[in-house]
């Protein structure tokens, strides 16, 4: 309880971006040599960014990528391509610089920090790799909890404070994303609670499975909110019942950019749901946080939908690794360049003349 109270008032801390620095932010614009809404998504990100940390320098923009990993007991039931122990494989390929998401950290200039927060296989000793296990694995939830209310709250916890340590509290920004096998299934069971829509509607193949194993997966996420009848009003109940140690930690991440302000760019699907989790513990994360994509998974756009967010890009993504979000972070970083790097109207020497209209 005293933990689950740490907690509360940490989310205590997230405040509204202030309501005058949005101000200067369009103030700027409206002086500058670029068209107010000319970059169109891309403008409102800007102004959200530059309206949270106005102190950005444009030739030092600090990126951030967070991979948070963690396996799934549902993935005993076979409804994944691969088998659990890819998850710790593909978690040391991280951490030795040679998985998908190093070569878009290292092509966009971004640090990555992979973080073990309950994978099964033992990953060898390499100090890349943060240990922040909860577990080794959650329990599968087609049969009962996934984890117990107290592994949450330590979760969560532990994704707020690693904002808060040295490796990520100078950021200018987080891309956070996840890897975990079993972690789709666990995404739509907790969709399906948190959107109140059917398992048909929120789950997809996630990795590519066939879709005989599809229908098989829908059942056993139906089997799973039979058997757990997860508090919809509850994020924590809902993580307990239904999620995995991955999104917990994504839940942490999210809130610790939130509490630091800074900007927060979620990844897909899963992440999404993490987002959605910690927007329901405190709707002012909203306006810290960033979609990257909308993803293949058919869950993923409900889940957009209650966050009253539009996604970056659409390219059919499910790779995982916050590949997505980390692949938005050039797009990101180069709309705020324009806002600070762009000469003014007045140092341009266009006058009311120059306008036909």
């Amino acid at each position: 309880m005293i933990k689950e109270n740490m907690v509360k008032d940490y989310v205590k801390q997230i405040k509204s971006v202030d309501h005058m620095a949005k101000r200067r932010v369009m103030l700027k614009e409206a002086k500058s040599l670029k068209i107010s809404g000319s970059l169109g998504l891309l403008d409102i990100i800007a102004k959200q960014i530059l309206s949270i940390k106005e102190e950005i320098n444009p030739y030092n923009f600090k990126k951030s990528i967070v991979v948070m990993a963690g396996d799934h007991g549902v993935a005993e039931e076979s409804i994944s391509v691969f088998k659990s122990s890819v998850t710790g494989k593909l978690l040391q390929k991280i951490g030795e610089g040679k998985a998908p998401i190093n070569a878009i950290a290292d092509t966009v200039g971004a640090s990555l920090v992979p973080v073990d927060m309950g994978v099964t296989e033992i990953v060898k000793s390499c100090s890349t790799i943060l240990n922040m296990k909860l577990g080794y694995a959650t329990n599968n939830i087609a049969k009962g909890p996934a984890m117990h209310r107290e592994q949450v709250i330590e979760g969560i916890l532990k994704g707020i404070q690693l904002v808060s340590s040295e490796l990520l509290i100078h950021s200018d920004i987080i891309a956070v994303g996840e890897i975990g096998i079993g972690n789709t299934t666990s995404a739509s069971a907790m969709t399906s609670v948190l959107c109140r829509m059917s398992p048909e509607e929120t789950v997809g193949q996630g990795t590519g499975i066939a879709l005989d194993v599809q229908d098989r997966k829908i059942d056993i996420v139906k089997r799973s909110l039979l058997i757990n009848m997860a508090n919809p009003d509850d994020p924590i109940d809902i993580l307990t019942k239904l999620g995995g140690f991955e999104v917990v930690g994504v839940v942490g991440v999210i809130l610790g950019a939130a509490i630091n302000k800074i900007p927060v760019v979620v990844d897909g699907f899963i992440s999404s749901v993490a987002g959605l989790l910690a927007y329901r513990m405190s709707q002012v994360v909203s306006e810290y946080m960033i979609i990257s994509h909308l993803s293949a998974e058919p869950g993923h756009k409900y889940v957009i939908q209650e966050l009253k967010k539009s996604p970056l890009l659409n390219l059919g993504m499910r790779l995982g690794q916050a590949s997505g979000a980390g692949l938005t972070l050039p797009l990101i970083e180069s709309a705020c360049a324009v806002y600070l790097k762009s000469a003014t109207i007045r140092d341009s020497e266009i006058k009311a003349e120059d306008k036909n209209i």
